[in-house]
């Protein structure tokens, strides 16, 4: 995350297996030569008999469950260079080095699935976009323990999106106005970097999951988080995200072993499924929108700090909007900033994880290791996991994810 929202974020699906408060079965194994076995369940009862689902949407991955994210530390990155920053990039953000028994730590707790954010533009070694060996390694290592845990695990390019400025002093893409120079330079470097990650874990099981970027957006522009509805820079804009996820997904595919039918998340607009004009799905099977919902954004990240029948009215819209979206989807990222509320936010998880369970939309925890009163911005008190201790802090809270 690491950013302010300016705006509730609200999301869609038809169906995706498991959601808050299931403690689902694991049926298959994942290993880096196995499949996990996908078995057909029943369409989600609140879809239209004549909504046109695809045929994949009646298919999920098994003990999907609810998740939580290794947040602020693969994805941990410093603007204004090109060079590679190496390991150390990965405690920058005041995270201690991850370990194996923190990640049994969370997979122990209930969950069944980790998304672990990774930015790649601090870790290019040459102009062609060639990633440091050692970083590749670094993210291996932790992919392994998750899988090993038996979790599932989303990796992805995370904070690589740079302002048009940026560009000339930064590895990574941006979503450039006007520049077709910017797009080019930008769409060299999708397909770069998914080259050679989607080459690295190719012979991975279906329990690895590709988000191929999170929150696609043009930094730095006063639409960056919002606009209004039929806003014609965002309709330019997700022309361009739609070519880049195209790109991505389509270097994906191509590039050998599970690779061919892996799962794959893809973004809306800065995450935000009301910023769809103008925005398509790439065309293909085995696809999953990608959103973050952090819902509404004046309870969870402003000024509200009091949880009353407007913040569930709120979530009932958010999950209303659940029934049109026609496609599987994942909130890859939620949660309620820590304000010194905690009968509040307790109320908002009970709420929110009930809602979630009921649309079977898996949820994923968004984690910073920030509690009150430390940190500084109101909005970024999203800690939930000691990692030093290996024990919780709000616990009654992730219970309502995992019991």
């Amino acid at each position: 995350m690491k950013r302010i929202k300016t705006i509730a974020v609200l999301v869609g699906t038809v169906l995706f297996l498991t959601a808050c408060a299931s403690n689902g079965e694991t049926t298959s194994k994942d290993s880096t030569t196995e499949n996990t076995v996908v078995e057909p369940i029943e369409i989600n009862p609140t879809v239209p008999a004549s909504a046109e689902v695809p045929e994949y949407a009646k298919t999920s991955l098994t003990s999907w469950g609810n998740g939580w994210n290794l947040g602020n530390t693969l994805d941990a990155k410093t603007d204004g260079s090109k060079n590679n920053l190496g390991l150390s990039t990965e405690t920058s953000w005041g995270m201690p080095k991850t370990t194996k028994a923190m990640i049994d730590a969370v997979a122990a707790k209930g969950f069944k699935t980790i998304r672990v954010p990774v930015s790649w533009h601090n870790h290019i070694v040459d102009a062609n976009y060639t990633i440091d060996t050692k970083w590749l390694e670094r993210v291996q290592e932790i992919v392994d323990w998750s899988l090993e845990s038996g979790m599932n695990v989303i990796i992805n390019i995370h904070h690589d999106n740079m302002t048009e400025a940026q560009m000339s002093s930064n590895y990574g893409f941006c979503v450039p106005e006007k520049s077709a120079a910017l797009k080019e330079l930008s769409l060299a470097y999708i397909k770069a970097v998914w080259t050679q990650v989607a080459a690295y874990f190719k012979d991975y099981g279906n329990k690895l999951v590709f988000e191929v970027l999170n929150e696609p957006r043009a930094v730095g522009k006063s639409y960056e988080w919002y606009a209004p509805s039929g806003d014609a820079n965002i309709t330019a804009a997700n022309k361009i995200i739609v070519e880049y996820e195209k790109a991505a997904l389509d270097i994906i595919r191509a590039s050998g072993g599970n690779n061919a039918t892996r799962y794959v998340m893809i973004p809306t607009y800065a995450a935000n499924p009301d910023l769809t004009y103008g925005w398509k799905m790439p065309e293909g099977e085995n696809l999953i929108v990608s959103v973050h919902a952090y819902t509404p954004y004046e309870f969870t990240m402003n000024n509200k700090n009091s949880y009353d029948s407007s913040v569930e009215g709120d979530i009932n819209w958010l999950f209303q909007n659940v029934k049109n979206f026609k496609l599987p989807v994942i909130i890859g990222e939620m949660s309620a900033s820590d304000k010194n509320n905690t009968a509040d936010r307790l109320n908002w998880f009970k709420y929110y994880c009930a809602k979630a369970k009921e649309n079977n939309v898996p949820i994923i925890l968004w984690d910073n290791m920030v509690v009150y009163p430390n940190g500084t911005d109101k909005a970024e008190r999203h800690g939930y996991f000691n990692r030093n201790k290996l024990s919780w802090w709000h616990e009654e809270m992730v219970d309502c994810m995992t019991r």
